[in-house]
C-alpha cells in the first residue's frame, strides 16, 4: 500500500493506494468522513467541478486485484464500464450492457466503475436501473449480501464496500432485457433512463421488471406497471394502452438542470413504453442495432 501526499487543493492532500480490500477498509475506518473511496474518480472530479470540497483523504482502489471481471450474471465492482459495455449482448443481462454504453462518453466509462456508479447515490446513475431491473444482489467486503435496491433507498455504511454485482437470471430461458437512455446530447446527464427485464413466452409477458433513473429524486422499479403488463402481449397497441390506464407516477418528477420536472412528466409514458417494445423485440437472443439504447 502506497500514500501520497499532495497539494492541498479540491482533490484533498492524502491520496492512499490499498492493494487489499481489507486495507481499503482498514483506511476507511481509520479516516472516516475524511475520507472518500475511489475507482475511477469521475463522480468526485465532477464534484470538484461544482465547487464542493473533498476530504482529505482520497482512498483510490484501483491496485485492487481480480475485482474487474464482467460475466453474465457476475460483474466486479472495479470493471469500467467501457469494460461492462462490451459485455453479454444477449438475454437478461443484456439491460446492464445497453445501460453502460450510454453512460457518458468514452473517456468517462473508460475510468468509471460499476461499483463507483452505484455507490454514488447519483439520481442520473444510468447503470443502476438495470441493476435494480436485474434484482441484483451487492457484494460487500467481509461477505454481507444486500439487494441493490437496498443500496439505493438507505445507501451504504461508512465503511461498506462494494466488491462485486450478481444476478440470478444469467443463462436463464426466455429472458430479454434492454437500457433507453433520454438526454439533451450525446454525453449529457440523463433526463430519463428505463431498464426492463421480460420474459416472454411466445406473445405474452409471463414476467416484468421496469426500472428508471433522472426521472425522480432516485432510481425505483416501477411495481404497478410491471404486474399490468404480466399476461399482456407485447404489441405496441397494447402497452401503450395499458400505460395510459397506469401511467409512471407515484413520485414526484426531478426538476434540474438537464430538463424541468412537467417535460420529464410529458415524456416518461412514451419512454418506458419505447423500453419495453425494444426489450420484447430484441427477444432473448437479439443483438441491439447502434442508437438502440438512446430515444
Amino acid at each position: 500500500m502506497f500514500t501520497i501526499q499532495t497539494h492541498a487543493g479540491r482533490m484533498g492532500r492524502w491520496v492512499h493506494t490499498p492493494e487489499t480490500w481489507q486495507e481499503a477498509a482498514d483506511l476507511m475506518a481509520e479516516h472516516s468522513v475524511d475520507a472518500a473511496l475511489s475507482g475511477g474518480s469521475t463522480y468526485l472530479m465532477w464534484r470538484a467541478a461544482k465547487g464542493e470540497p473533498m476530504p482529505d483523504h482520497l482512498i483510490s482502489l484501483h491496485r485492487i486485484r481480480d475485482h474487474d471481471e464482467v460475466l453474465d450474471g457476475s460483474v466486479g465492482a472495479l470493471a469500467t464500464l467501457r469494460r461492462v459495455e462490451r459485455g453479454p449482448v444477449t438475454g437478461a443481462h443484456r439491460a446492464l450492457t445497453m445501460a453502460a454504453s450510454v453512460t457518458a462518453g468514452p473517456s468517462v466509462r473508460t475510468l468509471a466503475t460499476l461499483g463507483g456508479n452505484l455507490a454514488s447515490g447519483f439520481p442520473n446513475a444510468d447503470v443502476v436501473p438495470a441493476l435494480l431491473a436485474l434484482d441484483a444482489t451487492v457484494h460487500l467486503h467481509g461477505g454481507r449480501q444486500v439487494p441493490a435496491t437496498e443500496v439505493i433507498e438507505k445507501g451504504l455504511g461508512t465503511n461498506d464496500l462494494i466488491t462485486r454485482v450478481t444476478h440470478d437470471l444469467a443463462g436463464q430461458a426466455g429472458w430479454s432485457g434492454a437500457t433507453l437512455k433520454l438526454s439533451r446530447r450525446g454525453m449529457d446527464l440523463s433526463v430519463g433512463t428505463v431498464s426492463v427485464v421480460l420474459r416472454t413466452e411466445g406473445a405474452e409477458v409471463t414476467d416484468a421488471r421496469i426500472a428508471v433513473s433522472a426521472l425522480f429524486d432516485r432510481p425505483v422499479r416501477l411495481t404497478t406497471i410491471e404486474h399490468s403488463i404480466v399476461g399482456a402481449d407485447t404489441s405496441e397497441e397494447t402497452i401503450r394502452e395499458l400505460l395510459e390506464l397506469v401511467p409512471v407516477a407515484g413520485k414526484r418528477f426531478l426538476d434540474d438542470q438537464e430538463a424541468t420536472s412537467g417535460y420529464r412528466r410529458r415524456i416518461a409514458g412514451p419512454l418506458v413504453r419505447k423500453a419495453i417494445l425494444l426489450a420484447a423485440r430484441l427477444g432473448p437472443d437479439g443483438t441491439p442495432a447502434t442508437g438502440d439504447a438512446r430515444m
